[in-house]
């Protein structure tokens, strides 16, 4: 078998393609979570590093494991399982193992598996995923290496235009939505909820090639110029004055209810959730509320656009980090074994020789005893160094190891 084939990585996830985003919302695992399933990993000898990519259009789960086929079964039950009752009867996350996986995760960092394709944010939600997971002590050696080939890719995409502008992601999206259906020359009343990440793009487009100015609303206000700030506390106060709102908190739990408009309404408010898990609860509100959630976008992108397949110059670029990372991955397993023989050669030379010379030949002066260790650890040493320059060969003869990390990297 390849060895690319035997890539110790697997990835199980599921996209806007498989499920409607309330079920995605399901499989985003409190941070408690995250730990407890890595040590269930560790402890089961399935994994050695574990990363979690949640975005408004995918959750996925990474892990470099000696056995992926087998690990990655172990996780596509997990996330069934939280996918809710009855999910087993048609819930079916991908799973990819080995090159394939590294094929996924390489495509999804350059926008290749987006909604919008190309789109530039997901690079950054990857580049987060990885960092995490370095933060809490879940990735491994692998998968760092994965996100350093996979950043060096993102870098060489965006130079060779396979990588859209900034402006282009859900948020773009979002605001095509409402375009197409609110005059926004008009300038009507819009709020934004939420000013995170994905909440500073939308506002950036709007005030920038929009001119608008829109109500902004926050958990935390900044220091000054609140003019056009409400805490989130006020919602029903920002919901009134708006015609049409973009929600995008990330918080845990719905942040519009049916409550929120306990006073009644009296003209039509359009709500796009763009946030995962949903931000809205849909169930309760007035006729006068229209929420369109990730899948209507989903759909409404479908019809405007139709498909669009990846550029085969972007396929190019991802079947050569690919063996970069087969490279790479290869590297690491000569270099365990180097690790191990180094590791033995140490105890050998340090304790065991010294302790067979001093009980078999005790009855030997000190000199002699010494001179005979000398003797032993020669020919340890002889026979180390061998195994060191026969393993170093075998590595410069295979093909896939000549690259030595330099397939992603520009010509020339």
């Amino acid at each position: 078998m390849a060895i690319a084939e035997q890539l110790p990585l697997a990835v199980v996830g599921c996209d806007f393609r498989l499920a409607p985003s309330r079920v995605r919302s399901a499989l985003v695992l409190p941070e408690e979570r995250v730990g407890e399933l890595f040590c269930q990993l560790v402890a089961e000898q399935a994994a050695d590093g574990f990363v979690v990519l949640n975005t408004c259009n995918r959750n996925e789960w990474l892990v470099s494991t000696p056995q992926p086929a087998w690990t990655a079964e172990l996780l596509r039950s997990q996330m069934v399982e939280l996918a809710g009752p009855g999910a087993a009867a048609w819930f079916r996350p991908y799973v990819f193992t080995g090159q394939e996986a590294a094929r996924h995760v390489f495509r999804v960092a350059i926008g290749q598996e987006s909604l919008v394709v190309g789109e530039r944010q997901i690079a950054g939600q990857l580049y987060a995923a990885l960092e995490k997971a370095r933060q809490r002590r879940t990735s491994s050696r692998v998968l760092n290496g994965l996100g350093s080939i996979a950043g060096r890719l993102v870098r060489i995409a965006l130079r060779r235009g396979c990588i859209r502008s900034a402006a282009v992601g859900v948020h773009s999206l979002a605001l095509e939505y409402l375009r197409y259906h609110l005059d926004l020359d008009e300038r009507p009343p819009v709020a934004v909820v939420g000013t995170g990440r994905i909440g500073r793009r939308v506002l950036g487009v709007m005030n920038g090639a929009l001119g608008m100015d829109p109500l902004r609303v926050n958990r935390t206000l900044p220091a000054d110029g609140q003019e056009r700030w409400l805490s989130l506390s006020r919602l029903p106060e920002a919901l009134r004055q708006v015609r049409a709102a973009v929600v995008c908190t990330g918080a845990l739990e719905p942040v519009v209810r049916a409550e929120h408009f306990s006073a009644g309404r009296d003209r039509p408010l359009l709500v796009v959730d763009i946030g995962i898990p949903e931000q809205v609860e849909r169930r309760g509100l007035p006729a006068e509320v229209q929420v369109v959630g990730l899948d209507d976008l989903v759909d409404f992108h479908r019809r405007q656009t139709g498909e669009q397949g990846p550029s085969p110059e972007a396929r190019q670029l991802v079947d050569r980090a690919v063996e970069e990372f087969a490279s790479y991955c290869q590297e690491q397993a000569y270099t365990g074994v180097l690790d191990t023989i180094q590791r033995h050669h140490r105890q050998l030379v340090g304790e065991e020789i010294p302790r067979l010379v001093n009980r078999r030949f005790g009855d030997l002066d000190e000199r002699l005893r010494y001179r005979l260790q000398e003797e032993f650890r020669n020919i340890v040493l002889e026979y180390t160094g061998e195994v060191f320059r026969t393993v170093k060969e075998t590595l410069l003869r295979e093909p896939d190891a000549v690259n030595n990390g330099t397939a992603c990297r520009e010509d020339g």
